[in-house]
């Protein structure tokens, strides 16, 4: 079976090719190594631990009924911010919805209810999403619906505990390594997050941030990776954006038909609380989000004007849609490039 035909399988079948495929390749790999170590750099490969990280969710979804919705009526958009309807590497000042997203969300907003689930804090995403209905900030420890906010009991609790950590990471902040506070909807610093995506010295700047996790990892709070990614947070307790979602849709009084967009590993929980689930593929996306579909980060206004259009319709033909493995292969190709 040629490599493009699997396109056009279904995700099982296409979960079940990889592992046959990935058998065979290891066969392979005691007669010519030195040919398959070529062929990993330059065709359809999948880790060992991603395809069955594919398994593991395709096997929850074929329990889950609403993992397989192919075609169904969208009662609520929910979306990350980052990386999501917002560019991912930029400065916090520069961070913005671009004009076309805010646009088609303002229509969309007007005929559904839309919310944001993010990690940021809520004085600074409400400010730029006006066209939301409500919002999860700091991974939903702070809830907004008008002018209710609910807050975890966490964030008063391990406020000395999280406020020591920040102290000891600003000793190695500067041009290099960005210390961002997040704060609640009083004021008051309750989570921060420590970035050297634009340190030019990358080497040394990690080398600093991972002396402040791992001082943060000796005190009763919350440091949370992203594999791969030059940055990581720091909260007061442990953050689950599945648990957000739940929230949100009971407080807006929804029932079903929840579609959640989201683009990192973080959203995962809140993909798998979802209906219906789309990951959004950039430079920076890995490649293990438990969603059925994807979208590139480029082509997301796209896909909101034609799910618009479409009438809150959601459907694998819509515009600008790659099903799993198109999008493995996508991720896979701009590793390597």
């Amino acid at each position: 079976m040629r490599l493009k035909s699997l396109s056009r399988l279904d995700s099982n079948t296409s979960a079940t090719i990889m592992i046959q495929c990935y058998s065979e390749k290891q066969k392979l790999a005691r007669v010519i190594p030195s040919i398959l170590r070529v062929c990993l750099k330059s065709s359809f490969d999948l880790e060992k631990s991603t395809i069955e990280k594919v398994n593991i969710v395709l096997k929850k979804r074929r329990g889950n009924h609403r993992g397989r919705q192919t075609d169904a009526h969208v009662h609520a958009l929910f979306l990350d911010y980052d990386g999501t309807i917002s560019p991912l590497s930029v400065l916090r000042s520069e961070s913005e919805v671009s004009s076309e997203n805010t646009a088609v969300l303002y229509q969309i907003s007007h005929q559904i209810p839309v919310a944001v689930i993010t990690t940021k804090d809520l004085p600074f995403v409400v400010k730029r999403t006006p066209f939301a209905h409500g919002w999860a900030g700091l991974g939903g420890l702070e809830i907004k619906i008008g002018d209710v906010v609910t807050r975890a009991s966490c964030l008063r609790k391990m406020k000395t505990h999280l406020t020591t950590a920040l102290k000891y990471a600003k000793v190695f902040s500067g041009n290099d390594l960005i210390i961002e506070e997040k704060r609640d909807s009083g004021g008051t610093t309750v989570a921060f997050s420590v970035d050297w995506r634009q340190a030019v010295d990358k080497c040394k700047a990690q080398e600093k941030a991972l002396k402040i996790v791992s001082y943060c990892e000796t005190l009763p709070i919350v440091s949370i990776k992203y594999e791969g990614q030059p940055f990581f947070d720091v909260f007061p307790c442990p953050i689950n954006k599945g648990k957000a979602l739940l929230k949100l849709k009971q407080k807006l009084g929804l029932r079903n038909g929840i579609l959640y967009m989201g683009d990192s590993s973080a959203d995962n929980a809140a993909f798998e609380a979802a209906d219906i689930a789309v990951g959004v593929i950039h430079e920076e996306t890995p490649d293990n989000l438990v969603c059925e579909y994807y979208v590139k980060f480029e082509d997301v206004t796209t896909f909101l004007q034609g799910l618009l259009k479409n009438r809150f319709r959601f459907s694998p033909e819509l515009s600008m849609i790659l099903h799993r493995t198109q999008a493995f292969q996508y991720i896979r190709r701009r590793k390597f490039t």
